[in-house]
């Protein structure tokens, strides 16, 4: 099981997620990184990934495509910043619903015991956008496309 916990800090307007997942660096990395697994898994409960457009190269871009139970679609977007592969990945990711704001996300892999940390950093343009992340239920959307995570890298590594 993936233990997760968040610190949020308004200067600068940040959200620090750390997940202690018990699997191998490699089987997380390839589960974050290739997009058949990201769409199994990057994505609140009981929402569906439709497409994922992912190519893991400094300069592309990449986009997600989900469905709500409702039915509505969102599309999710950015580039990829750099990649250093097994160790770290930086990216933007723009929400189609707020097209003006930018969030550069950070994630960092280090090995522990056989398990993984991942510490991914969101920082946010403003502490307008944090606040209204936050209020939207990001930490608990997170915390349901961890547990879909948790679900794949127990099947991979089984």
């Amino acid at each position: 099981m993936i233990d997760i916990s968040f610190e949020a800090t308004i200067e600068p307007p940040r959200l620090v997620v750390t997940e202690l997942m018990p699997y191998p660096v490699a089987s997380v990395w390839l589960a974050e990184t290739e997009g058949l697994y990201v769409k199994q898994w990057w994505a609140p409960t009981d929402y569906e990934n439709l497409e994922v457009d992912l190519t893991l190269e400094v300069g592309e871009s990449w986009r997600v495509l989900q469905r709500d139970p409702q039915g509505n679609q969102y599309a999710f977007y950015g580039k990829v910043e750099s990649v250093q592969p097994g160790q770290s990945i930086e990216f933007s990711l723009v929400s189609e619903l707020y097209p003006d704001s930018t969030i550069s996300v950070r994630q960092d892999f280090a090995p522990k015991d056989g398990a993984t940390i991942v510490r991914t950093t969101y920082k946010f343009d403003s502490e307008e956008a944090l606040n209204t992340y936050l209020a939207l239920g990001g930490p608990e959307r997170l915390s349901g496309a961890s547990e879909r995570l948790d679900t794949l890298l127990t099947h991979l590594n089984g």
